[in-house]
């Protein structure tokens, strides 16, 4: 038996600063790994003792960061504009890959006229690209298609998709600003946004042939009648979320401070085994107020002690999240809502150090799911 591993990595980070008060930090990752096994037996039964080539498989996962702000607060379920761009770039994709295939050669589908010989409608080929275009806000017509080309062990099936920046935006300098500094000793605005595209999984099919040594696959499976690709992917993920939407951490002269976060979530990943669109979306408000205080003085006298010598830190934190889940099954053109749950969160805690060797932590935690 013969094995061997590849993994590629890609980390660029970079700061900007366009002001000494505002910051954006910028982001972005590319990871490829993918393993190959075969086995080398003598078959030839001859005095050169040749060896062959058997059962050679191939499998990986590919993730990149991306950026998909353009269908984060849109509708994308069945009847949707993007729904609907993604099942007519079906005929677009199948056309580009119909006219570059030599085995197809243009030849359109017996069965459906609308699709070219060996990429129809649920061909993995045609999905893939038109699932990422439409969920992307691009174009069919010139989405990247995936790779054909397998002959090293570097060969990358998705390295057409390229990674994009995430960020991360801090303003600090409103604090300095005549009508804030009267009030507040520090004023912060955050804003983050986190982007990925993952086709995790992915493995060679034994039935991939390649008649002539063209490039393209060349044997149609007898049911779907859709050329099988050399890679087989399960599934494509496109996730992403502000990590917060927008951010305020206020600190005021009065030793009382404030943080207000609207944070928002979505993922929609296409299943090519069970060919359905899952979906889930979050929303989430969190508020925080809290003061501290030095030399505060208790109620009743506790062991002795009717005045804190030390700092007391108090603060409350409410959170609310709206999750949804559904599903589109692409075959009967239908989404089902399959889950969905509000949670509220409140968490209170009192921080009082007595000595630089005793803390005092008192918390009380209650989250509710409806």
């Amino acid at each position: 038996q013969f094995q061997q591993t590849y993994s590629r990595n890609l980390n660029a980070t970079a700061s900007v600063l366009p002001h000494r008060d505002f910051r954006i930090d910028l982001s972005l990752t590319q990871t490829f790994s993918k393993s190959h096994s075969e086995l080398y037996a003598d078959t030839s039964y001859n005095k050169d003792s040749s060896f062959h080539h058997l059962n050679p498989y191939e499998n990986g996962s590919f993730n990149i960061s991306y950026v998909n702000v353009k269908k984060m607060f849109t509708n994308t379920g069945v009847n949707s504009a993007t729904y609907n761009e993604f099942l007519a770039g079906r005929t677009i994709i199948s056309k580009r890959l119909g006219t570059s295939n030599p085995y197809t050669h243009g030849v359109p589908d017996p069965s459906n006229p609308r699709y070219y010989k060996g990429y129809g409608p649920f061909s993995q080929d045609v999905l893939i690209p038109s699932f990422i275009a439409a969920y992307s806000g691009k174009s069919a017509e010139s989405a990247p298609l995936l790779s054909y080309k397998h002959d090293k062990i570097q060969d990358n099936p998705f390295k057409y998709f390229t990674p994009l920046p995430n960020w991360k935006v801090t303003y600090n300098g409103l604090s300095k600003l005549p009508l804030f500094s009267r009030i507040f000793s520090s004023f912060i605005v955050n804003h983050g946004y986190t982007g990925t595209m993952s086709m995790n999984g992915f493995s060679s099919s034994l039935l991939f042939n390649d008649l002539y040594g063209l490039g393209f696959p060349s044997f149609l499976d007898s049911n779907s009648h859709n050329y099988i690709p050399f890679f087989q992917v399960p599934n494509v993920t496109i996730s992403q979320a502000f990590t917060p939407l927008l951010g305020f951490d206020m600190a005021f002269k009065n030793n009382v401070t404030a943080k207000l976060e609207v944070k928002k979530s979505k993922m929609e990943s296409l299943s090519l085994i069970d060919y359905q669109i899952g979906e889930n979306e979050s929303t989430e408000y969190v508020i925080g107020i809290g003061f501290r205080k030095k030399g505060i003085k208790l109620p009743i006298k506790i062991l002795g002690v009717k005045k804190l010598k030390n700092e007391l830190i108090c603060k409350l934190d409410i959170g609310l999240r709206d999750d949804k889940s559904s599903n589109t099954f692409l075959a009967n053109n239908i989404n089902v809502v399959s889950r969905g749950q509000k949670v509220i969160r409140i968490s209170p805690t009192i921080d009082y150090s007595v000595s630089q060797k005793l803390t005092l932590h008192f918390f009380y935690d209650r989250q509710q799911s409806i």
